[in-house]
């Protein structure tokens, strides 16, 4: 990259930080432009067409198209506001849209799959904190022994938008809890036990384990243990404003995505139709002769 692309690099990171965005934007934002700038050869100086030819390039999905032309427009924007550039090109980029998404969550014959496939006790941990608080990676990263608090039965985690809550904790993850460590982080990094693990270390440990597993489903993921805890409180019946809150939705339409796959109340709904016996003729009055 140029030295200026750097600078504004720089500049847009420091920007970002001022408006406390989470660090887990500021890199993925980072990320992406220096993506742009690889493929079109500057970043400052670059035009309509360029980022057009970029977000619409061929093998990218649409959720990842959305998300990019999102950080882009946000860096041009800055940009522009701040005197660097007179325009902004990513204004004129196409809205992007994205299908309706479906959960992939593992069945819990899955998930006890994962745990007795011989995964390391933390990454058991970390299956468990995935499925029973439906976190997502980066709240399993961090996860504290200090964030339980056994007398209100509640543990404290930050989600998107670095939103704090207090969720109630579930017995499973309440007895997992005496087995951690109390007031330190649960998963400290390697190199620097001051610190929680890397979200990417989560889910290459829990990927090893569903491998392990046996399972082949490419469109199972980490993640997917989020939403196996969605999908089983749909399943049992929970109501659907709980489910958004103890999954930190902002919206219950996304949480709504959830109501549709339940395979187990289609499959109990369809026998609900009284049945009846197969007529073995048509009841058709044969004419008499004439």
């Amino acid at each position: 990259m140029h030295d200026h692309d750097v600078d504004a690099l720089d500049m847009f990171a420091d920007y970002q930080r001022a408006q406390n965005l989470a660090p887990t934007t500021i890199r993925n934002r980072a990320s992406i432009l220096r993506t742009l700038a690889a493929t079109t050869g500057r970043l400052v100086d670059c035009d309509v067409f360029s980022l057009r030819r970029h977000v619409g390039r061929e093998g990218v999905a649409a959720g990842t198209r959305r998300t990019e032309r999102g950080a882009i427009l946000a860096f041009y924007t800055f940009l522009q506001t701040e005197g660097l550039r007179d325009d902004n090109p990513a204004t004129k980029l196409p809205a992007i849209r994205v299908p309706k998404g479906e959960p992939r969550p593992f069945t819990r014959e899955q998930v006890d799959a994962m745990l007795e496939s011989g995964a390391y006790r933390k990454t058991r941990a970390m299956i468990l904190v995935g499925y029973y608080q439906g976190f997502r990676v980066s709240q399993i990263a961090a996860v504290h022994g200090d964030d339980i608090d056994v007398l209100t039965n509640t543990i404290r985690t930050v989600g998107k938008g670095r939103k704090e809550r207090r969720l109630p904790l579930h017995p499973t993850v309440r007895e997992l809890a005496a087995t951690m460590p109390a007031h330190d982080w649960w998963f400290p990094a390697r190199k620097n036990p001051t610190t929680h693990i890397r979200a990417s270390s989560v889910t290459d440990l829990i990927t090893k384990a569903k491998v392990r597993a046996g399972i082949t489903d490419p469109r199972l993921t980490p993640h997917s243990l989020r939403h196996g805890f969605g999908t089983d409180l749909v399943e049992s019946g929970v109501d659907i404003r709980v489910v958004q809150e103890l999954m930190m939705h902002e919206s219950l339409s996304t949480t709504q995505v959830y109501t549709g796959v339940s395979e187990q109340r289609k499959q109990a709904s369809i026998v609900a139709l009284r049945p009846r016996q197969i007529p073995a003729r048509s009841g058709r009055r044969m004419e008499a002769a004439a």
